[in-house]
């Protein structure tokens, strides 16, 4: 099962949030001292330690607490126009509940890569938190008609992502959809099978409310009516 570098899974009352880290490869300075451009077509400028900015890089992705943060932020200082840092301190932050804080560096990330796949599944998960669901759903979409660049996450963080909106706003038939698209995917998510989980408890507690008529019984010269939910 494949490794995700920072999965938060957070049990709220109506589902589940998650975020994903990234492991992209940086691109440095060409030999001859030129600039050169990474995967999102950023040029990357030569006036940096690339050694210490890989350092403290790889030690932001891969510690936690505050430690992780304190590397991010030294990321940052060294070479702020690297997309992939400003996720992981995106990241970092959204440990410490910090986020208005993690949406900016989100934010900052679609600056330099506006359809970086990653940075939008993370941006809507965070804003379905903060209740912002309409924006979410948008970034969601947006995350999977994106470069396609996940890091280790892959669709299944935005169909996820997506999915927990959705049930937020009570849209559980369309939640349900997104999750089952998520185990499409990788039916071995255990995300995506607690969500699914989670939307059919849902889905049956109002069912069950419902007003029965056990009385009426249709007649078979009646024509059957599909129920088109929205």
């Amino acid at each position: 099962m494949k490794r995700i570098a920072v999965r938060l899974i957070t049990l709220f009352l109506s589902g589940l949030i998650l975020l994903s880290g990234s492991s992209a490869v940086m691109a440095l300075p060409a030999p001859d001292g030129g600039p050169s451009q990474d995967q999102g077509g950023l040029t990357q400028q030569p006036s940096f330690n690339k050694k210490e900015f890989l350092y403290w890089f790889k030690q932001c992705e891969h510690l936690q607490g505050q430690d992780a943060l304190t590397a991010c932020e030294q990321a940052l200082k060294i070479n702020p126009h690297v997309a992939a840092t400003w996720i992981n301190h995106g990241q970092k932050l959204f440990d410490f509940g910090q986020y208005a804080k993690a949406l900016i560096s989100f934010d900052n990330a679609l600056l330099l890569k506006p359809d970086y796949s990653l940075g939008l599944a993370n941006r809507c998960g965070l804003l379905s938190v903060l209740g912002r669901y309409t924006e979410a759903l948008d970034s969601c979409d947006m995350a999977l008609l994106g470069d396609q660049q996940w890091g280790l996450s892959g669709q299944v963080l935005a169909w996820n992502n997506r999915g927990d909106t959705l049930l937020r706003m009570k849209r559980y038939e369309e939640a349900l959809a997104s999750f089952q698209k998520s185990l499409a995917i990788d039916p071995d998510d255990a995300a995506a099978q607690q969500y699914r989980s989670v939307v059919l408890r849902k889905l049956h507690h109002r069912n069950s409310a419902q007003p029965k008529f056990p009385d009426f019984i249709p007649s078979q010269k009646e024509p059957q009516i599909a129920l088109v939910t929205h």
